[in-house]
């Protein structure tokens, strides 16, 4: 499939007042994300490492929650092999995507990497954090406070009304079962690695679903390999 494909962008119109919600995660056979003591650098292969930069390219804001940030600290810019030379495919990046930490009590350090200059970067707080610090160096955007964090849908409208079209959501597993359990995922785009770690976090920790009769069931649109992984596709039924 080609990336516009993976990331729905001809769905894209069938959300209104919200962007359409692209969630990404890298596991392993059994469905871990990270091992036990939270590093997850690298399961899946620096093929699907570098197709994700593409998928990022696609849209226009990646969103991590606090956990993610505080735990790999992660860049998030788009890069192309011009910036890394292990990437194996180019990037075009005609506009860096927005980089929004999802973070409730503005806990993002002053020296995270998310606040260089690379791409411009939104941290989301609530409206009365002290986000003093961060002033300045990131576009700060305050929104309520809901049950378990921020209010996600005051999130989705913010970025639409900043021209987001398309969003990626990459983690971590808690925010993520946030969204699956507002109904608010429109695409996955899953990697599985041919690997095993017995213990550590699952793609989704949290959410509303606790029994067999709310499962989410979605359609799977496209099976591939990416290097040595493979890459799932799917949508929610109509």
């Amino acid at each position: 499939m080609h990336i516009s494909e993976l990331v729905g962008t001809d769905e894209w119109h069938t959300v209104e007042g919200r962007p359409y919600v692209v969630y990404k995660y890298a596991a392993t056979l059994d469905g871990r994300i990270a091992a036990v003591d939270s590093t997850s650098q690298w399961i899946t292969s620096v093929e699907s490492r570098a197709e994700v930069h593409s998928l990022r390219a696609a849209c226009q804001a990646t969103v991590v929650g606090s956990g993610t940030q505080r735990a790999d600290d992660p860049h998030l810019a788009v890069r192309s092999r011009k910036d890394d030379p292990n990437l194996q495919v180019a990037v075009p990046v005609d506009e860096q995507p927005w980089r929004v930490i999802i973070d409730t009590n503005a806990g993002t350090p002053s020296g995270a990497r998310v606040l260089d200059a690379a791409a411009p970067t939104m941290i989301a707080v609530a409206e009365d954090a002290d986000a003093s610090h961060l002033e300045g160096a990131a576009t700060v955007v305050r929104l309520p406070r809901a049950k378990q964090g921020l209010d996600i849908e005051a999130l989705l409208r913010e970025l639409h009304h900043r021209g987001v079209r398309g969003m990626f959501l990459e983690g971590g597993p808690t925010l993520a079962a946030s969204f699956v359990s507002a109904g608010l995922v429109d695409r996955i785009i899953a990697y599985i690695a041919p690997a095993l770690l017995g213990r550590g976090k699952s793609a989704l920790q949290g959410g509303t679903i606790e029994t067999m009769d709310d499962i989410l069931r979605y359609e799977l649109i496209d099976v591939a390999r990416s290097g040595p992984d493979v890459r799932l596709v799917a949508r929610p039924r109509s």
